[in-house]
This record gives C-alpha cells, sequence and structure tokens, in this order.
C-alpha cells in the first residue's frame, strides 16, 4: 500500500465526520455567499484537506454503514441500524445532514474555493486533483441520492432547481476528464498538494489512474439505462488502477481525531453492539472457502465484527482499488461480448488475494465476476449495494417482510425546508429508487427471478 505523506499540523478528521452528520442551509446565504476568491480562511492545502477528509466520511461513515445493511455486508444489530435491518425503516432523519454535506465545509464550498486558488497561482496539476476530488463527492451524492442540485449550486439562488440524476452523471464524467487533463498538462507553475495529500502525495500518475477508475465506476452506475456505458466504462478501465500500489484509501492513524471511521463506530467510545457482520456475505465467503472470511471477519464476538487488522484505529481503508478496477474490466468486457478477456480479468483478480484459476463461460461466467465483485466491494463506500442495484445480483432475499431492499436514500428534512424544489418522502424524485436504477425482473447472474426488487 502506498505510504503515508506526512503533512504538518493536526488532521480533521472528526470535522469531517460531523460534516456528514451535521446540517445547514447550504445553498444560500454565508458561506455560499462569500466570494470564492477571497483566500483570507484558509489555504489551498487546507481545503484540500478537509476535502480528502470529507470524501473519506462518504466512504467508510455512516452513509457506507447504512447502505452495508441494505447490501447485507453488515448486519444491523440495534438501535437505528437494527431497525433499518428489520423493516427498512428509512425517514428523513436517517441521512441527517448528508446530503448538506456534499455542500458544505469539505464539500462543493471548498472544492470550488480550492480550484480558484489553485487557478490564481497558475497551478493545474493543482486544478486537476480538485476536479477529481469533486467528481468523486458528486458522483457519490448522485448514487445515493438520485436527481441533485449542482448547475445552480453555490450561485446564491433561492429555491435553487434539482439537476436529473443522469445529467450529474454526465456532469461528473465531464469534471473527471477535465480533471485528467489539468493534471497532465505539464505546465510551468505546477506543484500540486504534494504533503497535504496523504494518500498519493500529489503524484499525478496515481491521480489519473484514479479518475479512470472513477469515471469506469460512474459508467457501471448508468450501464442499467444506457448499455452502451459498458463499453464506455470498458476504455476507462483500462487506464484505471492497475496494480495494489495505486489503491486509495484513507490515511487514518492512531492519534484520536485521525482513526478509522469503522474503529471510531465500534470501539471504546462506539457503538459496537449495533452493527455486526452481514450474513449474506459472510455465508458466500464460507461456501467458497475463502480466505478473505478470516482477513475481513473475526472468528467470534456477539455480535461478530470486522476482524482486528480492519477495526484497527490506523487500518488505511481503501476505497478506490485495484480489485474493483480489474473486475469492472471484466464485467465491461463480458456486456461487450469478449468473455475471454473477462475470464482472464477476473482470474487476474482472484491470483491478487491467492486464488486459483477458474474456467467459466455464459452466465457462469458474469455470475462469478459479479459474486467476486460483492466480495471485493466490502467497505468500499457503497460500492456493493451499488452493484446490487444494477444487477441483483447476489439475489438478496429482503430482510423486511413484503419490503423491496431500497435503492435510494431520502433527501435531509433541512433541504426540504430550505429549497421547495426538494419534494417531500415518497413523492416525486423522493422515493425509494433512483433513475438509473429501474427494479430488475431477474438477477443478472443466475437468471433467477429477482428476489428484492419490486
Amino acid at each position: 500500500m502506498h505510504k503515508i505523506k506526512q503533512v504538518a499540523g493536526r488532521l480533521l478528521v472528526a470535522s469531517a465526520v460531523a460534516a456528514v452528520v451535521g446540517c445547514n442551509n447550504f445553498l444560500t446565504g454565508g458561506e455560499t455567499s462569500t466570494d470564492p476568491n477571497r483566500q483570507i480562511q484558509a489555504t489551498n492545502d487546507q481545503f484540500f484537506v478537509a476535502i480528502q477528509e470529507t470524501i473519506w466520511a462518504y466512504w467508510g461513515s455512516d452513509p457506507a454503514r447504512l447502505t452495508g445493511i441494505l447490501a447485507q455486508q453488515f448486519h444491523g444489530v440495534a438501535n437505528q441500524y437494527g431497525a433499518l435491518e428489520a423493516n427498512y425503516s428509512l425517514d428523513q432523519s436517517t441521512t441527517n445532514g448528508t446530503h448538506a454535506a456534499l455542500y458544505t465545509g469539505g464539500g462543493l464550498v471548498d472544492i470550488k474555493k480550492l480550484q480558484t486558488g489553485a487557478r490564481q497561482v497558475g497551478d493545474s496539476l493543482y486544478v486537476g486533483i480538485a476536479q477529481v476530488m469533486e467528481g468523486a463527492l458528486m458522483g457519490t451524492g448522485a448514487d445515493i441520492f438520485g436527481d441533485l442540485v449542482y448547475k445552480e449550486a453555490l450561485q446564491g439562488t433561492t429555491n435553487p432547481v434539482l439537476d436529473d440524476q443522469l445529467f450529474v452523471y454526465d456532469s461528473v464524467q465531464q469534471v473527471l476528464s477535465a480533471g485528467i487533463a489539468n493534471i497532465n498538462s505539464n505546465v510551468a507553475g505546477n506543484a500540486g498538494p504534494g504533503a497535504a495529500d496523504l494518500v498519493y502525495g500529489g503524484d499525478p500518475a496515481l491521480w489519473t489512474e484514479m479518475a479512470h477508475t472513477l469515471k469506469a465506476r460512474f459508467y457501471m452506475h448508468t450501464a442499467e439505462v444506457r448499455p452502451s456505458a459498458y463499453a464506455q466504462a470498458l476504455a476507462e478501465a483500462q487506464q484505471g488502477i492497475s496494480s495494489d500500489a495505486g489503491n486509495y484509501f484513507g490515511a487514518f492513524t492512531s492519534t484520536g481525531s485521525e482513526q478509522n471511521f469503522y474503529y471510531q463506530f465500534h470501539g471504546p467510545a462506539g457503538r459496537g453492539g449495533d452493527l455486526g457482520v452481514g450474513i449474506t456475505l459472510d455465508t458466500i465467503l464460507a461456501r467458497r472457502n475463502d480466505p478473505r472470511r478470516t482477513e475481513y471477519f473475526a472468528a467470534s464476538g456477539n455480535p461478530r465484527w470486522i476482524s482486528d487488522e480492519r477495526d484497527a484505529p490506523d487500518f488505511q481503508q481503501p476505497y478506490v482499488t485495484y480489485d474493483e478496477n480489474t473486475l469492472i474490466w471484466a464485467e465491461a468486457a463480458y456486456r461487450t461480448g469478449n468473455q475471454a478477456v473477462a475470464l482472464a480479468k477476473l482470474n487476474e483478480e482472484r491470483a491478487n488475494h491467492g486464488l486459483a484459476p477458474i474456467v467459466a463461460a455464459g452466465q457462469a461466467l458474469l455470475n462469478e465476476i459479479l459474486t467476486e465483485k460483492y466480495i471485493v466491494d466490502f467497505q468500499l463506500g457503497e460500492e456493493a449495494w451499488n452493484d446490487y442495484k444494477r444487477t441483483c445480483t447476489p439475489n438478496l432475499v429482503p430482510t423486511a417482510n413484503g419490503e423491496p431492499i431500497p435503492g435510494r436514500l431520502y433527501y435531509d428534512a433541512t433541504e426540504e425546508s430550505t429549497d421547495t424544489n426538494i419534494p417531500p418522502p415518497n413523492t416525486g424524485v423522493n422515493g425509494l429508487r433512483n433513475k438509473n436504477d429501474p427494479a430488475n425482473t431477474v438477477s443478472d447472474g443466475t437468471g433467477a427471478p429477482c428476489l428484492g426488487q419490486f
């Protein structure tokens, strides 16, 4: 794993957690009405640190835990999480502050300030990296909420309109492409974040590969309604993260405010009894005699939890990986008619975990790819849930009797009260499915009727 680069000053991981669970009026007034050209309150590097921590929080904190329960990679045991598993008790309070955090401290506000500040000093590398971070954050927002305020965000507009989810994804692809171009511009004055970048140290090659993997990820998220996106995802994956050395992770440490979010949740001051090992994922790993079962999960506990290694305060949780990229490549190759490449990439990923190659063809091959991706997706942000919504693989049985597995989360209550274009729950676009995610009638992996989407 890539070595952490040290940066002077204290990390602000705790503030990133607060951003994902706090809420305020994010679209009008206050910081959003302040001229972003004035770099008085923070430097570019300080903006960068706050932004990267917000992204880690989206991929490793409450949104990831919630969707992990829905994808049955975690087991909701008690309190909020127990109710979510038992009866899919989602409401506006479930995500309170998560939607707002796309925009406020460490979100789009700071991203735009960073881009402006980097342009002021002629640093195209820094601009490009900030654009990749924008794409990562807003693409994740589209995954979770669907339609978003994006085009009119931060314009001081009263009641800004929600952009269609597919428009947001298209905009994310454009900003990621612009980021790749700026990262590789090689103009005088390029410096980038340097040591402020705790993962890649501002390395242009690593950021370029990650951006291509993100492009592949978000193309896959639209492919259920835009089948041509599989070819686009294939082209991006071929330029994506090419080894474990390029994995993008949360650079957590043992320092109190810098600890892995799963440790913060489950540790001495956390809520360890509320969440446990997902039965579906655990069963798949046991049935396949997969060595990742002991890598992922503790052998015992009440409830059983993740392994000591992954629960360590300084575990550097991967979020965008070589494994993910390789399996996107495999699936996209299969979907575009090249089963030989699909099998080769599947076996490449298996070899990366010491697993023997397999021989498979047709739907059995697709099922192996999708099942392997489900395993690799563990703790990879919201990806297990995103893949399940698109493919109904594994063919999950709903934990709430008679209810479909939710395919989106509600907008925060505060946002509904501050922007009249955001509808109340279960009306308009504020239901439990997004436009990129029509209900599957059958499981892509097996062809059997889809049990959890209706």
